[in-house]
């Protein structure tokens, strides 16, 4: 079951007051449901659900590359961490939005939690007919 409510990535910038380092514009209409908040990228790849978009304080080519392999939409840098230009640069090739926020990780989920968006652990995954 996916939550009925959605907001759009650009919303989701304005209410973290965030600065878009990466997208084009028709990606920031993305509807956004889920979250996944964490330092740990094993916890990302562990997870057997994918979050719409992925909230860290890291912000290290690992974060992107975790992103880009599991289909992850968006990264938020929390805590305004500087962005190297080698890691925009990876978010450009491999065509993930990327942000920093200057507000904390509890903060920033908190408030999306808020608007609507919801852990991706919350939601009970949708099960397959076949066996």
């Amino acid at each position: 079951m996916i939550p009925e409510k959605s907001i759009k990535l650009c919303d989701v910038a304005a209410i973290l007051e965030a600065e878009v380092h990466y997208s084009y514009s028709r990606q920031l209409a993305i509807e956004i449901r889920t979250a996944r908040a964490s330092d740990l990228m094993s916890e990302i790849l562990s997870d057997d659900q994918v979050p719409d978009m992925l909230l860290t304080r890291l912000c290290n080519a690992q974060v992107v590359r975790t992103a880009s392999v599991f289909g992850i939409k968006a990264v938020i840098v929390v805590r305004g961490s500087h962005l190297s230009q080698k890691i925009i640069d990876l978010a450009v090739e491999e065509n993930i939005v990327i942000m920093t926020t200057p507000g904390s990780l509890f903060t920033s989920c908190g408030k999306l939690y808020a608007h609507g968006v919801r852990g991706v652990l919350e939601i009970p995954q949708v099960q397959s007919e076949n066996p």
